[in-house]
């Protein structure tokens, strides 16, 4: 399998002792290419535990920058109160579309939020069912009209439709009758030795003319995470059409094996910048890190 090359600056973002917000660890990275500019929203997480998320950019897509002081989001409901982690970004018309786990004492949940200028932020407030639902990316364009979303419910890579946005944060209903039929909307679930405790979902799906390259990660038996990817079909996203047997990134560098947590690369950023695929990922809990490949090259690999 063809593996992803590290960045050699890595980690690129690192806690700030000087900051109590990102004191303790910045890590989970979402990214977000436009133009010459890498928009970048990382989990930081104070010495009490509880997570914020924070904003770097970069210019070569590898070196940071700028980097704000004060986080651009924090928690500011009950349903958040231990933290907004784990960011992904996806635009949609002007509009950069955040979602992120929101943890409170009743466990993880999928919260939307959205921006224009990674400034100044809107909360939209839950998305998903009430059960522990985490990991969830959106589209970056409709399919057959209807915007879709991938998450993951008990260990497992779901796809869900919804007509707009609205309806995406009005979606009790929905969801009821979505959990009755829960089997007819899985993508992947855990297949090989590397992910055999639990899959779940990256950056949102990166459109190619060979299908939705979907980058996920996969936790083993002795809770090491890696990570590996599938290709959807374009038009049926519930069809697999081919799937990494075994990792192209796994935790090899101290700051990936040793950290709040060991053994993890954790990925939730994806772009493309001539024809090369940039994958931001956090290491061990602790830092922001990227790696890079040739998207063609990793196309043909996966569909080997």
């Amino acid at each position: 399998m063809l593996k992803l090359t590290r960045f050699t600056g890595n980690p690129i973002i690192s806690p700030r002792t000087d900051h109590p917000w990102e004191s303790k660890s910045t890590f989970n990275p979402a990214a977000f290419n436009e133009g010459e500019i890498t928009h970048i929203l990382y989990r930081a997480v104070d010495q009490n535990g509880v997570s914020r998320l924070g904003y770097a950019r970069s210019q070569d897509g590898s070196m940071v920058d700028d980097r704000r002081s004060t986080p651009v989001l924090e928690p500011s409901s009950d349903w958040e109160k231990f933290g907004c982690e784990d960011p992904r970004i996806t635009k949609l018309d002007n509009t950069y579309y955040v979602t992120y786990t929101a943890y409170s004492g009743r466990g993880p949940r999928v919260a939307l939020a959205s921006t224009k200028d990674f400034q100044n932020y809107k909360k939209h407030g839950l998305i998903g069912p009430d059960k522990e639902d985490k990991d969830c990316v959106i589209f970056p364009e409709k399919i057959h009209g209807r915007i879709a979303i991938l998450h993951r419910l008990e260990s497992r890579i779901q796809i869900a439709y919804f007509e707009n946005i609205k309806d995406l944060t009005q979606s009790r209903d929905y969801w009821t009758r979505y959990l009755r039929h829960f089997d007819d909307y899985e993508v992947i679930r855990s297949k090989y030795p590397w992910e055999e405790r639990k899959v779940g979902v990256g950056p949102p799906p990166i459109k190619t003319e060979k299908g939705w390259l979907v980058i996920y990660h996969g936790v083993s038996i002795d809770s090491t995470y890696r990570t590996g990817a599938v290709l959807l079909d374009l038009d049926k996203p519930t069809e697999v059409l081919a799937r990494t047997r075994e990792p192209f990134l796994e935790p090899i560098e101290n700051f990936e094996k040793h950290g709040v947590v060991p053994n993890v690369v954790f990925p939730d950023g994806a772009s493309l910048r001539d024809g090369t695929l940039f994958v931001y990922y956090g290491g061990a809990d602790k830092v922001c890190c990227v790696a890079t490949a040739p998207v063609d090259e990793l196309l043909d690999n996966i569909l080997a």
